[in-house]
């Protein structure tokens, strides 16, 4: 389990960044219209951001304790949006979506996101791009329903051969949830209430569809990831390629846990690349 609430906060850490990308890129991005709306059903009501058209539908799915609009920050979303459809959306418990009713663990986080594509996906099939948790969704989701799935692009996801995060404690993942609940952040507090009972999920996945693959991983070390825990951290990834003809591993030192917010040129080139 990498992600952590230091993570997240690290995000103010890149507003100067983003301001500068929003300034470089603004031409590019003119024509860009983004709608903000809702889906709901009888049991939820989630937010959405969609824009863009074309033969390609990109799905992005957040990480633990964050939003869809991180997405839209990163500037990825309207980059992107040029030239396909984009969707982003807040899962339960977050943003403006309505709170959750019941338990969040992977397979109900892997059933909103096929409810979000039903409904919103102007093509047959489409590619997601995840981030950490939101890896662990997205895989679980094209497992399930290899049919509508063109290509994976995976940032850090959470893997449950990462032996950090295979062998977390139950104090550990109680800290967690502690830590949400007192940011009033109940979505991502109940998630992580399910991040033990996750590893089983994920260790009882059959190998991904035999389609074209690309996964990000940070090798970059600090005071929490030493060069060991890169190390194996790197090896969980590269299991996801298990049967995969196209499978592609991209390793930077450049970026910390959010590669989309401190490289987001190298998000965009690898979806192009997928889109392709």
């Amino acid at each position: 389990m990498k992600t952590k609430t230091s993570d997240i906060i690290k995000k103010c850490a890149t507003t100067f960044l983003i301001v500068l990308l929003f300034i470089s890129c603004g031409q590019q991005k003119k024509d860009f219209k983004l709608t903000t709306s809702f889906v709901n059903d009888d049991t939820k009501r989630l937010q959405i951001y969609t824009g863009g058209e074309g033969e390609n539908t990109v799905v992005f799915e957040s990480g633990l304790g964050v939003d869809g609009s991180t997405w839209l920050e990163s500037g990825i979303f309207d980059t992107i949006g040029q030239n396909a459809q984009v969707i982003a959306y807040d899962r339960q418990g977050y943003g403006k979506s309505s709170a959750p009713t019941d338990t969040r663990g992977m397979q109900a986080l892997v059933n909103d996101l096929d409810f979000i594509i039903s409904k919103t996906g102007m093509n047959q099939k489409v590619i997601i791009v995840s981030h950490s948790l939101g890896g662990a969704i997205a895989r679980g989701y094209a497992i399930q329903h290899p049919d509508k799935i063109k290509a994976l692009l995976f940032i850090e996801p959470n893997n449950e051969n990462f032996k950090q995060y295979a062998t977390m404690s139950q104090a550990h993942e109680e800290i967690l949830v502690q830590q949400f609940m007192t940011e009033k952040m109940k979505g991502a507090a109940m998630e992580a209430a399910e991040l033990i009972e996750n590893v089983n999920f994920l260790k009882k996945l059959p190998p991904l569809p035999n389609i074209p693959i690309i996964v990000i991983t940070s090798t970059k070390t600090d005071y929490e990831m030493t060069k060991e825990l890169v190390l194996d951290w790197s090896l969980a990834h590269q299991s996801l390629g298990k049967g995969i003809t196209n499978f592609t591993q991209i390793k930077t030192n450049k970026s910390g846990h959010f590669v989309y917010l401190e490289e987001p040129n190298l998000v965009i080139e690898n979806i192009r690349k997928l889109i392709k």
